[in-house]
């Protein structure tokens, strides 16, 4: 078994090279925020507060069992929150749910702004997802891409469900608090919750009228919130209805990710398969044109539903000319063992 020393020495050798591989301009904020986990990690280190990496000394708090719901205080260090934020602000696009016949439509249910930030999109983003796996025991070959939100005063995200796909169900969901609030916009749970004790709940109290009531945590930068939709025996926790409560002062960032019971599939540039399930439905109303970089993809990435798209075709096992033909239409090296 070894030392939390070695891990230590481990997790800084890790940072260190990684910090060490980014040779571009572009990655120069990343290296700084890199540069400040690898000195507080040290830092502690060089203390004597512990030998273990120096998220593993934050506290963990259980704060209901209905659903199972745990905060983790200190999760993300601020200068991780702030690239994160940095690297979405760019992006931000009003937040949609998926209407009938599974296509994206914005809702007065839901009208926060939002992006996707790619998994293993840059080094800080590769190690908080790591951060996020250990915690959960829940691999990041089973986690979607982070989704970013930002929440204005007055902005909100109705009560629902994450687990809904009964081909794969959403185990878990993290939620990573990227800014504080002044007031309200916390996460709420409003159907059946019940604090793990009266203590707990109020020393999370007070909370604005929306959740008021109800198991709920706090948007505090840096803390992260993990809870189940489903139960140890795998059906849906009633109790997992969750809301993000209006912002009533202030500005509101967030990340969450969602954890799938099955492996996301891979899906291989020479293959034409779509890794979601629902891609039928959504070329069929129309997604192909309308989020092209998602459906399609774009130079940075594979589209989720090539095959519904009609941008590759079936290849017979061991048709090196037709995976070739797919490869190269997706901006790869085609299988030519003179090019590969």
């Amino acid at each position: 078994m070894p030392r939390a020393s070695h891990l230590l020495a481990a997790l800084l050798a890790a940072l260190l090279l990684t910090g060490a591989a980014l040779a571009t301009a572009d990655d120069e904020v990343a290296r700084r925020v890199l540069q400040a986990v690898q000195k507080r990690a040290a830092s502690l280190s060089a203390s004597g507060d512990s030998k273990a990496p120096w998220w593993v000394l934050q506290r963990v708090e259980p704060v209901s069992w209905r659903p199972r719901a745990f905060v983790f205080h200190n999760f993300l260090t601020e200068a991780e929150a702030d690239h994160i934020v940095a690297q979405a602000k760019p992006f931000m696009k009003r937040s949609t749910v998926v209407g009938p016949g599974g296509a994206s439509v914005e809702d007065s249910i839901r009208t926060s702004y939002g992006t996707f930030l790619k998994r293993l999109q840059d080094p800080v983003i590769a190690e908080v997802e790591k951060r996020v796996a250990t915690w959960t025991q829940l691999n990041i070959t089973h986690q979607e891409d982070m989704q970013i939100l930002r929440y204005g005063i007055g902005q909100k995200y109705g009560a629902h469900y994450d687990s809904l796909d009964n081909d794969s169900p959403r185990v878990a969901t993290v939620l990573l608090y990227l800014s504080d609030v002044e007031e309200g916009g916390e996460t709420a749970f409003p159907q059946g919750s019940e604090w793990v004790d009266s203590s707990v709940q109020q020393r999370f109290e007070p909370f604005s009228e929306c959740a008021a009531g109800h198991v709920a945590a706090k948007a505090k930068k840096g803390d992260a919130l993990l809870f189940f939709s489903l139960k140890p025996d795998g059906k849906l926790d009633a109790a997992s209805l969750h809301t993000g409560c209006p912002v009533v002062k202030g500005v509101k960032w967030t990340e969450f990710s969602l954890h799938f019971a099955l492996l996301l599939q891979i899906v291989y540039p020479e293959e034409c398969k779509d890794s979601r399930p629902e891609c039928a439905d959504w070329a069929a109303s129309g997604e192909c044109e309308k989020n092209k970089a998602y459906m399609r993809g774009d130079m940075s990435s594979l589209g989720a539903c090539r095959a519904a798209c009609g941008d590759c075709e079936v290849c017979a096992k061991g048709d090196r000319d037709c995976m070739s033909r797919n490869r190269v239409r997706a901006g790869y090296l085609s299988m030519d063992e003179l090019e590969m």
